[in-house]
């Protein structure tokens, strides 16, 4: 995985090529935008028909930068989810595929403005 070491205030961190932060030290990623559902939404405004496989993807390429960088804790920043009804309309495959990514690090959703705060996916 390509990444760019740099300082901050002190700090080792590592900007990936994936888009996500890591700190090391601390073992945490920092991830944002990830949009899940976001076909599902444009199909049901009646948008394009896209598809379907974006969460499929986002869900992938997460799992490859947990997987590079083993995070104990996962700090999503935001625009988690495409509007306030996709965390719902996540199927059950999705659903699981995002729970064993979460099994066993501390993971924390930041609501961002299409978010529904979706701590029935776990976290905090």
């Amino acid at each position: 995985m390509d990444r760019y070491e740099f300082s901050f205030c002190g700090e080792t961190l590592e900007a990936l090529s994936s888009g996500a932060l890591h700190w090391p030290r601390l073992r945490c990623l920092v991830v944002s935008d990830l949009h899940f559902g976001k076909s599902e939404r444009i199909a049901r405004r009646g948008g394009a028909i896209l598809p379907p496989y974006e969460t499929e993807d986002t869900l992938m390429r997460l799992e490859a930068v947990i997987a590079a960088t083993q995070p104990q804790l996962v700090i999503s920043l935001g625009d988690s989810f495409d509007d306030l009804t996709a965390a719902q309309s996540l199927d059950g495959r999705a659903r699981d595929w995002l729970a064993r990514l979460k099994a066993g690090r501390r993971w924390v959703w930041i609501t961002g403005n299409h978010d529904p705060g979706p701590l029935d996916m776990g976290g905090e």
